[in-house]
């Protein structure tokens, strides 16, 4: 929940913060007729010395069906943030993925962009941003192709009650010399504070590719119940 964080050290004037961490954990088992596994991890870190901020995200979901690999995706984005203010912001983006059965090797992009806090209370949060980015598609057929794209995202945090939080992540990414060529990422979830830093989260992500190579499906959804650690 980084915009969160980050608004309220602009707000209180901090100079500077041990680093963050958000860790989401799930792990499912199921046997009899049918025996499936499913592993998730989410990891983010951060720190900030303002006027400056990093911020590293990590996804993985690993799945397996009668011995059999059905899922393994992942991805690292690197962030790093020169805040002008309590609401505009710098924004530099590395980001690297694979995906097993998604039909491409690999997909790389990187670029600069400008992030806005355009909500900001005690119980809400929203954050935009939006990026140009250098972007590279490399497919398991060994085709690869280059190109700028455009990204737009969003962060919002609706602290319903004091122990119940809802959180929605998004992002849209557009090849600009092909438009049809696009890809979106959402993450819903819900936390519930347990103990302390300890909480319950439920989690609903779609992945979504509107050209996807050869006879791949477009949309991938996964589902997750974790147990969260902040600290």
């Amino acid at each position: 929940m980084k915009r969160v964080v980050t608004a309220l050290l602009v707000a209180t004037g901090a100079i500077a913060t041990p680093w963050h961490t958000h860790t989401e954990l799930s792990y499912i088992q199921t046997s009899g007729n049918t025996d499936t596994s499913s592993f998730g991890l989410d990891f983010h870190a951060q720190k900030s010395w303002l006027p400056h901020e990093i911020a590293f995200d990590f996804d993985s979901h690993y799945a397996t069906s009668n011995g059999k690999e059905t899922k393994n995706v992942w991805f690292l984005e690197t962030h790093y943030y020169y805040h002008f203010s309590k609401i505009l912001e710098l924004e530099y983006l590395v980001g690297y993925k694979q995906d097993k059965f998604s039909g491409f090797e690999y997909q790389f992009y990187t670029g600069p962009g400008l992030g806005w806090q355009a909500i900001q209370t005690p119980d809400q949060s929203l954050s935009l941003n939006l990026l140009i980015l250098y972007s590279i598609d490399s497919y398991t057929t060994g085709q690869k192709d280059i190109y700028p794209s455009g990204r737009a995202g969003l962060e919002y945090t609706y602290r319903i009650t004091p122990t119940l939080t809802f959180f929605e992540e998004a992002n849209w990414r557009s090849d600009l010399s092909h438009p049809s060529n696009w890809f979106l990422y959402s993450k819903s979830s819900f936390y519930s504070t347990i103990d302390g830093k300890l909480k319950l989260g439920v989690s609903y992500k779609i992945d979504y590719k509107n050209l996807p190579p050869g006879d791949k499906k477009k949309m991938d959804r996964t589902f997750m119940v974790s147990l969260v650690v902040d600290w």
